[in-house]
Protein backbone atom coordinates (compact mmCIF):
# COMPACT_ATOMS: atom_id res chain seq x y z
CA UNK A 1 0.00 0.00 0.00
CA UNK A 2 1.65 3.40 -0.97
CA UNK A 3 2.37 6.06 1.50
CA UNK A 4 -0.09 8.50 -0.52
CA UNK A 5 -2.98 6.06 -0.48
CA UNK A 6 -2.69 5.28 3.52
CA UNK A 7 -2.53 8.94 4.08
CA UNK A 8 -5.78 9.64 2.26
CA UNK A 9 -7.43 6.67 3.93
CA UNK A 10 -6.44 8.10 7.21
CA UNK A 11 -7.33 11.40 6.48
CA UNK A 12 -10.83 10.30 5.20
CA UNK A 13 -11.56 8.02 8.27
CA UNK A 14 -10.69 11.15 10.56
CA UNK A 15 -13.34 13.09 8.51
CA UNK A 16 -15.69 10.16 8.50
CA UNK A 17 -15.32 9.63 12.40
CA UNK A 18 -18.63 11.70 14.11
CA UNK A 19 -17.01 14.35 16.87
CA UNK A 20 -18.02 12.70 20.33
CA UNK A 21 -20.55 15.00 21.74
CA UNK A 22 -20.26 16.45 25.55
CA UNK A 23 -22.74 16.82 27.98
CA UNK A 24 -22.91 20.49 29.54
CA UNK A 25 -24.83 21.84 32.54
CA UNK A 26 -26.16 25.54 31.76
CA UNK A 27 -26.83 26.91 36.27
CA UNK A 28 -28.48 30.49 36.27
CA UNK A 29 -26.06 32.91 38.01
CA UNK A 30 -29.36 34.73 39.79
CA UNK A 31 -27.56 38.15 41.00
CA UNK A 32 -24.72 37.78 38.90
CA UNK A 33 -26.86 38.42 35.82
CA UNK A 34 -25.21 35.27 34.02
CA UNK A 35 -25.57 31.66 33.05
CA UNK A 36 -22.81 29.16 33.54
CA UNK A 37 -21.71 26.49 31.12
CA UNK A 38 -20.56 23.78 33.16
CA UNK A 39 -18.22 20.39 31.52
CA UNK A 40 -19.44 17.69 32.75
CA UNK A 41 -16.20 16.05 32.37
CA UNK A 42 -14.06 18.43 33.76
CA UNK A 43 -16.42 18.46 36.94
CA UNK A 44 -16.18 14.73 37.94
CA UNK A 45 -12.58 15.07 37.51
CA UNK A 46 -10.85 14.86 40.64
CA UNK A 47 -8.39 17.52 40.15
CA UNK A 48 -11.12 20.24 39.50
CA UNK A 49 -12.70 19.32 42.45
CA UNK A 50 -13.85 22.23 45.00
CA UNK A 51 -12.58 24.95 41.91
CA UNK A 52 -14.13 26.92 38.68
CA UNK A 53 -12.29 24.81 36.03
CA UNK A 54 -15.23 22.99 34.82
CA UNK A 55 -16.89 26.56 34.23
CA UNK A 56 -16.36 27.03 30.90
CA UNK A 57 -18.17 30.62 29.97
CA UNK A 58 -20.60 32.65 31.54
CA UNK A 59 -22.64 34.40 28.71
CA UNK A 60 -24.94 37.60 30.35
CA UNK A 61 -28.40 37.07 30.00
CA UNK A 62 -29.97 40.59 31.20
CA UNK A 63 -30.41 43.83 29.51
CA UNK A 64 -28.47 46.99 29.37
CA UNK A 65 -30.72 50.08 30.44
CA UNK A 66 -30.65 53.63 31.06
CA UNK A 67 -30.78 54.91 34.63
CA UNK A 68 -30.17 58.41 35.32
CA UNK A 69 -28.92 59.29 31.09
CA UNK A 70 -26.04 55.73 31.63
CA UNK A 71 -25.93 52.54 30.57
CA UNK A 72 -26.33 49.87 33.31
CA UNK A 73 -26.73 46.26 33.40
CA UNK A 74 -30.16 45.46 34.80
CA UNK A 75 -30.76 43.04 37.64
CA UNK A 76 -32.96 40.78 35.79
CA UNK A 77 -32.09 37.79 38.17
CA UNK A 78 -32.65 34.67 36.26
CA UNK A 79 -33.49 31.80 37.92
CA UNK A 80 -35.40 29.13 36.19
CA UNK A 81 -34.32 27.61 32.35
CA UNK A 82 -36.07 25.64 30.42
CA UNK A 83 -34.25 23.69 27.77
CA UNK A 84 -34.92 22.99 23.80
CA UNK A 85 -35.05 19.36 22.85
CA UNK A 86 -32.54 19.68 20.08
CA UNK A 87 -30.43 21.81 22.29
CA UNK A 88 -29.99 24.75 20.06
CA UNK A 89 -31.34 27.36 23.17
CA UNK A 90 -32.18 27.65 26.45
CA UNK A 91 -35.25 29.89 27.71
CA UNK A 92 -34.33 31.58 30.55
CA UNK A 93 -36.96 33.28 32.96
CA UNK A 94 -35.76 36.64 34.97
CA UNK A 95 -37.35 36.99 37.65
CA UNK A 96 -37.04 41.23 38.02
CA UNK A 97 -36.69 41.47 34.04
CA UNK A 98 -35.35 45.29 33.34
CA UNK A 99 -34.74 46.49 36.74
CA UNK A 100 -31.99 48.27 38.22
CA UNK A 101 -30.12 46.72 40.22
CA UNK A 102 -30.32 49.26 43.04
CA UNK A 103 -34.15 48.80 42.90
CA UNK A 104 -34.40 45.64 43.15
CA UNK A 105 -31.42 44.67 45.99
CA UNK A 106 -33.99 46.97 47.63
CA UNK A 107 -36.70 44.74 47.50
CA UNK A 108 -36.27 41.95 45.10
CA UNK A 109 -40.01 40.98 44.16
CA UNK A 110 -42.58 42.88 42.57
CA UNK A 111 -40.56 43.66 39.26
CA UNK A 112 -41.43 42.91 35.60
CA UNK A 113 -40.21 39.98 34.00
CA UNK A 114 -38.72 39.04 30.95
CA UNK A 115 -37.70 35.88 29.20
CA UNK A 116 -33.81 35.32 27.58
CA UNK A 117 -33.82 33.14 24.46
CA UNK A 118 -29.90 32.15 24.47
CA UNK A 119 -28.20 30.41 21.37
CA UNK A 120 -26.61 27.35 23.12
CA UNK A 121 -23.49 27.47 21.15
CA UNK A 122 -23.24 30.81 21.07
CA UNK A 123 -22.97 30.50 24.64
CA UNK A 124 -20.12 28.29 24.39
CA UNK A 125 -18.04 31.01 22.64
CA UNK A 126 -15.49 32.62 25.02
CA UNK A 127 -16.22 36.01 22.93
CA UNK A 128 -19.27 36.20 24.70
CA UNK A 129 -18.46 35.28 28.11
CA UNK A 130 -19.51 38.50 30.32
CA UNK A 131 -21.33 39.52 27.38
CA UNK A 132 -24.70 39.51 25.66
CA UNK A 133 -23.44 37.93 22.01
CA UNK A 134 -25.21 34.49 23.06
CA UNK A 135 -28.55 36.15 23.43
CA UNK A 136 -30.93 35.41 20.72
CA UNK A 137 -33.27 37.70 21.96
CA UNK A 138 -36.15 38.63 24.28
CA UNK A 139 -39.44 37.72 25.56
CA UNK A 140 -41.61 40.60 27.66
CA UNK A 141 -43.36 37.87 30.25
CA UNK A 142 -46.09 40.66 30.88
CA UNK A 143 -46.58 39.82 34.27
CA UNK A 144 -44.20 40.42 37.68
CA UNK A 145 -41.59 38.33 39.18
CA UNK A 146 -41.41 36.19 36.44
CA UNK A 147 -40.72 32.55 37.50
CA UNK A 148 -41.24 29.27 36.03
CA UNK A 149 -40.56 28.47 32.08
CA UNK A 150 -42.18 24.88 30.58
CA UNK A 151 -42.35 24.11 26.61
CA UNK A 152 -45.65 22.71 25.97
CA UNK A 153 -46.54 19.50 24.19
CA UNK A 154 -45.62 20.04 20.73
CA UNK A 155 -42.95 22.31 20.93
CA UNK A 156 -44.82 25.26 19.40
CA UNK A 157 -45.59 27.17 23.12
CA UNK A 158 -44.80 27.76 26.69
CA UNK A 159 -46.04 28.60 29.66
CA UNK A 160 -44.83 31.15 32.25
CA UNK A 161 -45.66 31.30 35.67
CA UNK A 162 -45.19 35.15 37.65
CA UNK A 163 -45.33 34.76 41.38
CA UNK A 164 -45.89 38.52 42.16
CA UNK A 165 -47.91 41.89 41.43
CA UNK A 166 -46.25 45.25 40.86
CA UNK A 167 -44.61 46.32 43.89
CA UNK A 168 -45.61 43.39 45.96
CA UNK A 169 -44.87 39.47 46.57
CA UNK A 170 -48.03 38.32 46.55
CA UNK A 171 -50.62 39.39 43.78
CA UNK A 172 -49.73 36.32 40.95
CA UNK A 173 -52.48 34.79 39.25
CA UNK A 174 -52.32 34.15 35.60
CA UNK A 175 -50.54 31.97 33.98
CA UNK A 176 -48.61 33.27 30.46
CA UNK A 177 -48.97 31.44 26.64
CA UNK A 178 -45.74 31.79 24.99
CA UNK A 179 -45.85 31.32 21.03
CA UNK A 180 -42.31 30.37 21.04
CA UNK A 181 -41.95 31.95 16.85
CA UNK A 182 -43.59 34.53 17.24
CA UNK A 183 -41.29 35.45 21.08
CA UNK A 184 -44.31 36.78 22.58
CA UNK A 185 -47.43 35.84 25.06
CA UNK A 186 -49.98 35.38 23.51
CA UNK A 187 -52.76 33.90 25.85
CA UNK A 188 -52.93 34.77 29.73
CA UNK A 189 -54.80 32.02 32.11
CA UNK A 190 -56.74 33.44 35.12
CA UNK A 191 -56.77 31.46 37.94
CA UNK A 192 -59.27 31.05 40.60
CA UNK A 193 -58.63 32.67 43.87
CA UNK A 194 -57.74 30.35 46.76
CA UNK A 195 -60.00 30.27 49.65
CA UNK A 196 -57.67 31.41 52.97
CA UNK A 197 -60.23 32.28 55.34
CA UNK A 198 -60.61 35.28 54.59
CA UNK A 199 -62.11 37.74 51.81
CA UNK A 200 -60.68 37.37 48.04
CA UNK A 201 -59.09 39.89 46.94
CA UNK A 202 -57.50 41.69 50.06
CA UNK A 203 -57.92 44.86 50.72
CA UNK A 204 -54.06 45.24 50.56
CA UNK A 205 -52.10 42.78 48.98
CA UNK A 206 -49.55 41.77 51.04
CA UNK A 207 -45.93 43.22 50.38
CA UNK A 208 -43.81 40.59 51.64
CA UNK A 209 -44.08 36.90 52.98
CA UNK A 210 -44.75 35.53 55.78
CA UNK A 211 -48.18 37.31 56.08
CA UNK A 212 -51.73 36.13 57.10
CA UNK A 213 -53.27 37.98 54.36
CA UNK A 214 -51.55 35.34 51.65
CA UNK A 215 -53.94 32.85 50.22
CA UNK A 216 -56.08 34.33 47.98
CA UNK A 217 -53.52 34.43 45.05
CA UNK A 218 -51.97 30.98 43.76
CA UNK A 219 -48.50 33.08 43.27
CA UNK A 220 -47.24 30.13 41.08
CA UNK A 221 -43.45 29.29 40.44
CA UNK A 222 -42.36 26.28 38.94
CA UNK A 223 -44.56 25.14 35.58
CA UNK A 224 -44.33 21.22 34.55
CA UNK A 225 -46.61 19.92 31.12
CA UNK A 226 -47.44 16.93 30.26
CA UNK A 227 -49.01 15.55 27.12
CA UNK A 228 -51.51 13.28 28.99
CA UNK A 229 -54.35 13.64 30.70
CA UNK A 230 -56.17 15.93 27.80
CA UNK A 231 -56.63 16.43 24.27
CA UNK A 232 -52.95 18.08 24.00
CA UNK A 233 -52.11 17.60 27.79
CA UNK A 234 -52.28 19.17 31.05
CA UNK A 235 -49.85 21.76 32.58
CA UNK A 236 -49.43 21.89 36.11
CA UNK A 237 -48.25 24.90 38.19
CA UNK A 238 -46.67 25.04 41.97
CA UNK A 239 -48.50 27.53 43.99
CA UNK A 240 -46.68 29.41 46.51
CA UNK A 241 -49.33 31.57 47.78
CA UNK A 242 -52.30 28.46 47.80
CA UNK A 243 -50.42 25.38 49.25
CA UNK A 244 -51.97 23.65 46.01
CA UNK A 245 -51.15 23.00 42.36
CA UNK A 246 -53.20 24.35 39.47
CA UNK A 247 -54.81 21.91 37.03
CA UNK A 248 -55.06 23.64 33.53
CA UNK A 249 -55.81 22.09 30.39
CA UNK A 250 -53.46 22.89 27.62
CA UNK A 251 -55.60 23.11 24.77
CA UNK A 252 -57.94 25.50 26.02
CA UNK A 253 -55.27 27.56 27.47
CA UNK A 254 -53.21 27.53 23.41
CA UNK A 255 -56.59 28.57 22.29
CA UNK A 256 -57.25 31.93 25.18
CA UNK A 257 -61.15 29.96 26.11
CA UNK A 258 -62.00 30.64 29.54
CA UNK A 259 -61.92 27.79 31.70
CA UNK A 260 -58.58 26.24 31.17
CA UNK A 261 -57.30 25.74 35.00
CA UNK A 262 -59.78 23.19 35.81
CA UNK A 263 -58.64 22.38 39.51
CA UNK A 264 -56.57 22.19 41.92
CA UNK A 265 -54.68 19.89 43.92
CA UNK A 266 -53.92 20.42 47.85
CA UNK A 267 -50.26 19.71 48.56
CA UNK A 268 -48.74 20.41 52.10
CA UNK A 269 -46.92 23.68 51.55
CA UNK A 270 -46.71 26.43 48.70
CA UNK A 271 -43.96 24.85 46.40
CA UNK A 272 -40.95 25.99 44.26
CA UNK A 273 -39.81 23.13 42.01
CA UNK A 274 -42.54 21.00 39.92
CA UNK A 275 -41.42 18.52 36.94
CA UNK A 276 -43.30 16.07 35.03
CA UNK A 277 -42.09 11.99 34.32
CA UNK A 278 -40.27 11.16 31.31
CA UNK A 279 -43.86 9.15 30.18
CA UNK A 280 -45.70 12.04 31.07
CA UNK A 281 -47.72 9.70 33.77
CA UNK A 282 -46.81 11.73 36.67
CA UNK A 283 -45.82 14.86 38.53
CA UNK A 284 -43.73 15.56 41.51
CA UNK A 285 -43.75 18.85 43.57
CA UNK A 286 -41.47 20.15 45.79
CA UNK A 287 -43.56 21.52 49.10
CA UNK A 288 -41.83 24.71 49.98
CA UNK A 289 -43.24 26.82 52.91
CA UNK A 290 -46.81 28.37 53.72
CA UNK A 291 -46.54 32.16 52.60
CA UNK A 292 -49.22 33.14 55.56
CA UNK A 293 -47.03 31.64 58.31
CA UNK A 294 -43.68 30.79 57.17
CA UNK A 295 -43.59 27.51 58.43
CA UNK A 296 -41.68 25.26 55.90
CA UNK A 297 -42.42 22.11 54.62
CA UNK A 298 -41.06 18.76 54.55
CA UNK A 299 -42.77 16.43 51.92
CA UNK A 300 -42.92 16.34 48.04
CA UNK A 301 -46.44 15.22 46.35
CA UNK A 302 -46.59 12.76 43.24
CA UNK A 303 -49.57 13.59 41.15
CA UNK A 304 -50.99 11.07 38.70
CA UNK A 305 -51.62 13.13 35.33
CA UNK A 306 -54.74 11.01 33.91
CA UNK A 307 -56.18 11.57 37.43
CA UNK A 308 -55.71 14.96 37.72
CA UNK A 309 -57.02 15.57 34.24
CA UNK A 310 -60.52 14.60 35.34
CA UNK A 311 -60.45 14.48 39.19
CA UNK A 312 -57.88 17.09 40.62
CA UNK A 313 -58.48 16.82 44.31
CA UNK A 314 -57.92 13.17 44.40
CA UNK A 315 -55.03 13.44 41.84
CA UNK A 316 -52.29 13.27 44.93
CA UNK A 317 -51.57 9.46 44.92
CA UNK A 318 -48.54 9.31 47.67
CA UNK A 319 -46.63 12.20 49.96
CA UNK A 320 -43.05 11.35 50.61
CA UNK A 321 -41.22 12.66 53.87
CA UNK A 322 -37.98 14.10 52.92
CA UNK A 323 -34.64 15.49 54.65
CA UNK A 324 -35.56 14.05 57.49
CA UNK A 325 -36.54 11.42 59.60
CA UNK A 326 -38.11 13.77 61.81
CA UNK A 327 -42.12 14.43 60.88
CA UNK A 328 -41.90 17.81 62.94
CA UNK A 329 -38.22 18.85 61.29
CA UNK A 330 -38.94 21.09 58.09
CA UNK A 331 -36.62 19.86 55.56
CA UNK A 332 -38.09 23.11 52.94
CA UNK A 333 -37.92 20.95 49.37
CA UNK A 334 -36.82 23.20 46.67
CA UNK A 335 -37.19 20.83 43.80
CA UNK A 336 -38.55 17.48 43.42
CA UNK A 337 -37.14 16.03 39.97
CA UNK A 338 -37.47 12.73 37.77
CA UNK A 339 -34.92 10.44 36.94
CA UNK A 340 -34.88 9.99 33.01
CA UNK A 341 -36.07 6.46 33.04
CA UNK A 342 -38.91 8.04 35.50
CA UNK A 343 -38.00 5.53 38.82
CA UNK A 344 -36.55 7.96 40.74
CA UNK A 345 -37.01 11.21 41.98
CA UNK A 346 -34.45 13.79 43.64
CA UNK A 347 -35.57 16.12 45.92
CA UNK A 348 -33.27 18.90 46.74
CA UNK A 349 -33.68 20.07 50.50
CA UNK A 350 -33.12 23.20 51.72
CA UNK A 351 -33.08 23.17 55.13
CA UNK A 352 -31.30 20.30 56.03
CA UNK A 353 -28.56 20.49 53.25
CA UNK A 354 -29.03 17.13 51.74
CA UNK A 355 -30.98 15.48 48.93
CA UNK A 356 -32.92 12.66 48.85
CA UNK A 357 -33.32 10.14 45.91
CA UNK A 358 -36.76 8.72 46.16
CA UNK A 359 -37.67 4.95 45.11
CA UNK A 360 -40.76 5.72 42.75
CA UNK A 361 -42.49 2.29 42.49
CA UNK A 362 -41.88 2.36 46.56
CA UNK A 363 -43.89 5.58 47.61
CA UNK A 364 -46.63 4.90 44.89
CA UNK A 365 -47.44 1.49 47.07
CA UNK A 366 -46.77 3.09 50.24
CA UNK A 367 -44.01 1.79 51.21
CA UNK A 368 -40.24 3.59 52.83
CA UNK A 369 -39.14 5.27 49.70
CA UNK A 370 -35.82 6.88 50.38
CA UNK A 371 -33.24 4.95 49.22
CA UNK A 372 -30.40 7.07 50.18
CA UNK A 373 -29.84 10.78 51.40
CA UNK A 374 -26.63 12.61 50.48
CA UNK A 375 -25.41 15.24 52.82
CA UNK A 376 -24.28 18.17 50.09
CA UNK A 377 -21.16 20.19 51.93
CA UNK A 378 -19.41 23.37 50.87
CA UNK A 379 -16.29 22.86 52.38
CA UNK A 380 -16.75 25.82 55.01
CA UNK A 381 -18.50 26.20 58.11
CA UNK A 382 -21.13 27.67 54.76
CA UNK A 383 -24.65 25.79 54.67
CA UNK A 384 -25.10 23.96 51.30
CA UNK A 385 -29.05 25.24 50.78
CA UNK A 386 -29.35 23.15 47.51
CA UNK A 387 -32.22 24.13 45.13
CA UNK A 388 -32.08 22.73 41.32
CA UNK A 389 -31.83 19.80 39.67
CA UNK A 390 -30.50 18.36 36.12
CA UNK A 391 -30.21 15.21 35.09
CA UNK A 392 -28.14 13.69 32.25
CA UNK A 393 -30.18 11.69 29.77
CA UNK A 394 -28.86 8.54 30.68
CA UNK A 395 -29.02 8.92 34.19
CA UNK A 396 -25.87 9.03 35.54
CA UNK A 397 -25.21 12.11 36.77
CA UNK A 398 -26.84 14.87 38.26
CA UNK A 399 -26.17 18.48 39.07
CA UNK A 400 -27.65 20.70 42.04
CA UNK A 401 -27.09 24.22 42.19
CA UNK A 402 -26.84 25.58 45.65
CA UNK A 403 -24.42 27.51 48.27
CA UNK A 404 -25.80 30.13 50.86
CA UNK A 405 -28.08 32.56 49.77
CA UNK A 406 -27.19 36.22 48.67
CA UNK A 407 -23.31 35.39 49.88
CA UNK A 408 -22.13 37.64 46.99
CA UNK A 409 -20.25 37.32 43.37
CA UNK A 410 -19.43 34.07 42.55
CA UNK A 411 -20.59 32.56 45.54
CA UNK A 412 -22.42 29.78 44.65
CA UNK A 413 -21.73 25.62 44.01
CA UNK A 414 -22.59 22.84 41.99
CA UNK A 415 -22.07 19.50 43.22
CA UNK A 416 -22.23 16.51 40.71
CA UNK A 417 -23.83 13.51 42.02
CA UNK A 418 -23.11 10.20 40.50
CA UNK A 419 -26.30 8.55 40.95
CA UNK A 420 -25.08 4.69 40.15
CA UNK A 421 -22.80 5.25 43.66
CA UNK A 422 -25.19 7.75 45.48
CA UNK A 423 -22.14 9.78 46.10
CA UNK A 424 -20.52 13.04 45.26
CA UNK A 425 -18.47 13.17 42.45
CA UNK A 426 -17.37 16.83 42.39
CA UNK A 427 -17.70 20.05 43.16
CA UNK A 428 -17.91 23.32 40.74
CA UNK A 429 -17.21 26.19 42.47
CA UNK A 430 -18.08 30.60 41.37
CA UNK A 431 -20.85 29.29 40.08
CA UNK A 432 -23.36 33.16 40.36
CA UNK A 433 -24.70 34.15 43.26
CA UNK A 434 -27.40 32.75 44.80
CA UNK A 435 -27.84 30.36 41.72
CA UNK A 436 -30.92 28.64 41.17
CA UNK A 437 -32.14 26.43 38.72
CA UNK A 438 -30.06 24.80 36.04
CA UNK A 439 -30.44 22.30 32.99
CA UNK A 440 -28.65 19.60 30.65
CA UNK A 441 -27.46 20.16 27.25
CA UNK A 442 -25.64 18.07 24.71
CA UNK A 443 -23.18 19.69 22.32
CA UNK A 444 -19.84 18.50 20.20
Amino acid sequence: MSKIFTAALLAATALATPVCAKDYFLATGRWDNVMLVIDLEKAIDPANDGTPNAVVNRPRVTHDIQVDGKTEIASGQPITVAIAPDYSKAYIANHSGKTSAKLAQAFQHGHAGSVTVLDLKKARDPKNNEALGAVDGWIDSQGFGATGFALLPGGKFAALAHAEAEGNEDGGRHINIVDLAQGKVVHKVEQAYGSPGHSCPPAEIPHSAPDKRFGCFPDSNGVAASPLGGPQGLIFTANGGTDDISVIDVAKAIAGEKGAEIGRIPVQAGGFGISASPDGKLVAQASRENAQDGKEGNTISIIDVEKAGKEPAKAEVARVQVGTDDANEPSRPFVAAFTPDGKKIISTNFRTNNIDIIDVAKALAGEKATIARIPLSTGSNDPSRPRGVAVTPDGRYAAITGAPPKGGHNSSMVWIIDLAANKVAGRVTQIGSESYMIGYFKAD
